[in-house]
């Protein structure tokens, strides 16, 4: 008798066509086997605020306490060699004392926001969601207890990683937080945090509670920082990835609105030194950039030193297909006549470069 099982659930990237979802929104994997319970898991494609969420339920009777391993994890795409799992999140769920036809859903209810399922689809515009499940023994105590591996390999699996995830629930109870944050206004609720984090993540929070200016302050049970020419979402989202290092899914209500939302962070990352996050939301950008936004990535990435989004901003710009719709539009004009004239020059040098180099390759063809 097996104590795991694992399951798959091949989901599409583009929109859903929710006449053909059950009335429930929810896909459920057959009934399968493990510690000699029968369990099913469901994958709700699209969830509340656009999440894909999933859950596992335990379907047989069961009188007492059932303890279980829950993984969920998207495989990797076509591009990516070798077996890899990307945002895999695990939990221990309780069973007490369960009964037939009580099928409780209990797993990640915001597992994966739809609008990055693309970041991980393979060629045929799918992703896989893979689950698994497994039931620990009475004796075996939950600390050193692991589920089944995702994906089969040699040796011993280290477990993954958990610190974000409890640096993230230590940030949303703000318990033994010892700063507080007043951002774009007092109406908004201060938002609570801890300076030894914030000081080992970032340079400028770092000169900022150790410098000279709060040496008098430095042993204050509780520091209040305002911080007026921001606003809270940028913030409390620059905070969120201090804490967690990963980018949070679903910005904005849409791609104009997470392009607002992304290039109001990467002002935030560039003032307080976070040079992952710039890089995070600079690739987010360019996955969004078109001929009507292309210009103000390229301001954004002259004012914010993002020498990687400028290159590709360019790149687009000089892009035969690109060129003549790009230089008609009042983006780009107001950039380079008014905002930065040199800017136009450093583009023509570049263009000036690339003729020469296919003229020297024709030559010596």
């Amino acid at each position: 008798m097996s104590n795991s099982a694992v399951v798959h659930f091949e989901l599409e990237c583009s929109p859903i066509d929710e006449d053909q979802l059950p009335f429930d929104r929810a896909i459920y994997s057959d009934i399968v086997s493990a510690g000699g319970h029968d369990w099913r898991m469901a994958c709700t494609p699209e969830d509340v605020d656009g999440f894909v969420s999933v859950y596992l339920e335990l379907i047989s009777e069961d009188r007492n306490v059932v303890t279980v391993i829950f993984d969920a994890a998207i495989t990797g795409s076509d591009q990516v060699v070798g077996p890899s799992c990307f945002s895999r999140r695990r939990t221990v769920l309780v069973y007490i004392n369960h009964r037939p036809g009580e099928y409780e859903r209990s797993g990640f209810g915001r597992f994966i926001h739809r609008g990055d399922l693309g970041d991980y689809a393979c060629s045929n515009g799918r992703v896989t969601v893979m689950c698994a499940v497994s039931v620990l023994d009475d004796d075996t105590p939950t600390s050193i207890a692991r589920a089944p591996p995702l994906h089969q390999k040699k040796g011993i699996a280290a477990l993954l990683s958990e610190i974000g995830d409890h640096l993230g629930c230590l940030l949303d109870s703000a318990a033994l937080s010892d700063v507080s944050f007043v951002v774009g206004g007092d109406e908004a609720p201060p938002l609570r945090a801890h300076r030894a984090i914030l000081a080992a993540r970032s340079p400028v929070f770092k000169a900022q509670f150790c410098g000279h200016m709060l040496e008098a302050n430095t042993d204050a049970p509780s520091l209040i920082i305002t911080v007026p020419d921001m606003d809270s979402e940028t913030f409390k989202t620059m905070l969120r990835f201090m804490y967690t290092d990963n980018l949070p899914a679903g910005l904005g209500h849409d791609d104009e609105g997470e392009d607002e939302a992304l290039l109001s962070l990467l002002a935030a990352a560039d003032r307080y030194a976070l040079d992952r996050l710039k890089l995070l939301c600079a690739r987010k950008l360019l996955s969004n950039m078109t001929v009507d936004t292309v210009a103000t990535l390229l301001d954004c990435a002259e004012t914010y030193n993002c020498p990687d989004l400028k290159t590709m901003c360019i790149e687009f710009v000089l892009d035969d297909e690109n060129f003549d719709k790009v230089v008609l539009t009042d983006s780009f004009i107001d950039l380079v006549v008014t905002r930065s004239p040199l800017l136009l020059a450093e583009m023509r040098n570049i263009a000036f470069f690339r003729n020469n180099e296919k003229h020297i390759a024709w030559d010596i063809q």
